[in-house]
């Protein structure tokens, strides 16, 4: 489990959107991304996207990896204190 501050200064939000400023749903995925360190996303299999991200939120994201032949899946929920905000399916390059 990983937890990330969204930084209410970060620039993102001048543009999205003015006057109702959200994360932008590729940061959710990449603060996803970070909290998996030394692994390589191959495929984005699935992208649920449940609630917004306002600025000043803390994500938790929890994920969990599963071996296959070729490829390792990983399942990962990201929430927020009002509840699950983003849900992903990836496939990552083999150890």
């Amino acid at each position: 489990m990983t937890t990330v501050h969204v930084d209410p200064a970060d620039p993102v939000f001048a543009g999205h959107y003015p006057g109702f400023p959200i994360l932008p749903g590729l940061f959710v995925l990449d603060h996803v991304r970070a909290a998996l360190p030394g692994r390589r996303v191959v495929a984005l299999d699935r992208a649920k996207f449940v609630r917004p991200v306002f600025p000043g939120d803390t994500l938790t994201v929890e994920t969990t990896l599963t071996d296959q032949e070729d490829h390792v899946r990983c399942a990962a929920t990201v929430s927020t204190g009002a509840g699950v905000v983003a849900e992903f399916r990836l496939r990552l390059v083999a150890s």
